[in-house]
């Protein structure tokens, strides 16, 4: 299984890189808008700064800091994810993975209002994902009492290959 998932990461970055920028727009601004009736719920968004080859999260991020919603980002520990508050993204700095971190200042608690942002490579609309392979936000989602939504482009939607320590998240949203 692990093989699979390998050549399987490797086949979906490689379709990232691949994608144009009008379709990167048309379909982050899509995800966004679909994330918005989520973000107005929630008491706190804990969110990932998007790398080039991601769903857009700045915008969201930038979105939720001016309507005054918490938004946290994380830190990759040896295993765990631990997040933060940020005020502004200006305060991210590279990190583990050459990843945008937040300063380690402000711990962020999630309760069961939290709006998780979830990343993933590919996703089957059933709650499933298959992400960078290290296990972070499977571990995290064991004991998240809040609000998880995976982000993916739709021309990733495939079937997942799972294992049992894969977590599912309540919600996946891809663009239309």
């Amino acid at each position: 299984m692990l093989k699979v998932k390998s050549a399987l990461r490797r086949e979906l970055i490689a379709k990232r890189k691949a994608m144009s920028q009008n379709e990167r727009t048309f379909a982050d601004e899509s995800i966004f808008r679909q994330l918005l009736p989520f973000v107005e719920k929630a008491s706190s968004v804990f969110c990932y700064a998007s790398t080039e080859i991601e769903v857009d999260t700045r915008r969201l991020i930038d979105y939720c800091l001016a309507e005054k919603i918490p938004v946290a980002l994380p830190v990759s520990g040896d295993s765990e994810l631990s997040f933060f508050y940020i005020d502004s993204t200006e305060q991210l700095k590279k990190g583990r993975y050459n990843i945008d971190e937040p300063p380690q200042s402000r711990p962020a608690f999630a309760d069961g209002k939290t709006l998780l942002v979830v990343p993933a490579l590919c996703a089957d609309g059933k709650g499933f994902r298959l992400g960078y392979g290290k296990g972070y936000y499977d571990r995290f989602l064991e004991n998240f009492k809040g609000i998880s939504v995976i982000i993916c482009y739709r021309s990733f939607k495939c079937e997942v290959p799972t294992e049992p320590h894969d977590m599912r998240t309540l919600f996946t949203i891809f663009d239309e």
